[in-house]
């Protein structure tokens, strides 16, 4: 929660934070005190489209008032600045909000196991070796038909290359 001062060092004096932190999806809750007479202010924020929905707001303050700034959830890091205004322009005051990236969780470390056995990697693609040989012979097959122009050639390296689409279908759907 951020505090703005309002009225605390004279007429329509405007005391902000510096800078404001805060994370994508959170919400940003300002909070205004009125040390004097009622007011009007306005927050402002130009360069604030890619974090949140709020633009331009106008806030009749009495004593206190909390306002919320809703961050998106998916908002990249970065800084955007919201604007006090008091007085109908005669005052203004300006704090940066920093929206930081939101902490991943750290995993937490698998114990290593003494009785556990040696466990051999395992290949993705070992399954698929006979579609790739398929494929490859499908390949030469079409090469020599090319060299040779027999259409016996032509018609094996079709049948190679249709084999290895239907062995890689069935080893999909397995």
């Amino acid at each position: 929660m951020s505090e703005i001062h309002l009225n605390r060092r004279g007429i329509n004096a405007i005391e902000v934070p510096g800078e404001v932190e805060t994370m994508p999806g959170g919400v940003l809750t300002l909070h205004i005190i009125n040390h004097g007479s009622p007011l009007h202010i306005s927050l402002a924020s130009t360069n604030s489209a890619v974090f949140t929905d709020f633009f331009h707001e106008n806030l009749y303050v009495d004593q206190n008032e909390e306002f919320h700034i809703p961050i998106r959830e998916g908002a990249y890091p970065g800084v955007f600045s919201v604007e006090v205004i008091a007085g109908y322009g005669a005052r203004r005051a300006q704090f940066r909000v920093v929206v930081r990236e939101r902490a991943a969780p750290e995993p937490e470390p698998e114990p290593a196991s003494a009785t556990e056995p040696f466990r051999a990697v395992s290949l993705p693609w070992r399954p698929y070796v006979p579609v790739l040989a398929l494929g490859v012979a499908a390949l030469v097959l079409y090469g020599l038909w090319l060299a040779y122009r027999v259409d016996l050639l032509n018609a094996a390296a079709f049948a190679a290359l249709l084999l290895g689409v239907i062995l890689a279908w069935l080893r999909q759907r397995s």
